[in-house]
């Protein structure tokens, strides 16, 4: 695939991504700084955030996969234990609070859950806060921005997976739980399968 190719399918599926995201704005009249959204409305930006995420790391992954063969090879290293305070010094970052919401690049190991009885719980409330759905508009908008440098600290985990011996990772097409305009599907399609080759190719060599 050419180089131009390549950067007029990722504009693309740039555009597309943040088509969904101002929909997500606008549906959700997050652009007013509203409270609190109706749980209809909470329930429409939700799925549709949920499909952003996984698209966007589709997004960051193959443009990652592509910078690999640039980048330094990189050495295998365990995680490292937090370090604990020194002895009469307070570790008082518990009490910061709660903090603002961060996009994972990676997303959380599948694990299915087991099964579990029918719990009968609290009625959901009629309104759902909105500071929730305005801390992720704001964190995906900002990485649509500027996904290049994502992707470099995206590359650099891959390389340390491939050199620590881990699988090709695979990639499941982001399915949109909406009505997605068909551009956008038909995107989503072509992204997961181009992003499997462009992992099969950095991995292996080979298509």
């Amino acid at each position: 695939m050419r180089m131009d190719e390549a950067g007029d399918f990722f504009s693309e599926a740039v555009k597309a991504a943040q088509g969904v995201l101002s929909d997500v704005v606008l549906r959700g009249g997050l652009h007013l700084r509203p409270g609190y959204l109706s749980r209809g409305v909470a329930r429409q930006c939700r799925v549709r955030l949920a499909f952003l995420m996984r698209y966007i790391r589709q997004l960051i992954f193959l443009l990652a996969a592509g910078m690999m063969q640039d980048l330094p090879p990189v050495k295998s290293r365990a995680g490292q234990p937090r370090r604990k305070p020194a002895e009469g010094v307070e570790d008082v970052t518990a009490n910061f609070g709660p903090r603002p919401w961060r996009f994972a690049l990676v997303p959380a190991p599948y694990a299915p859950l087991p099964a579990m009885m029918q719990i009968k719980g609290k009625p959901q409330a009629e309104e759902v806060p909105a500071s929730g759905f305005l801390e992720k508009v704001v964190a995906l908008s900002e990485i649509l921005v500027d996904p290049q440098t994502h992707a470099r600290q995206m590359a650099r985990t891959l390389l340390r997976w491939k050199a620590a011996g881990d699988m090709t990772p695979v990639s499941v097409e982001a399915v949109p739980g909406f009505r997605a305009d068909r551009l956008t599907e038909c995107l989503s399609q072509a992204l997961s399968a181009r992003l499997n080759s462009a992992l099969a190719v950095a991995w292996n060599g080979s298509g």
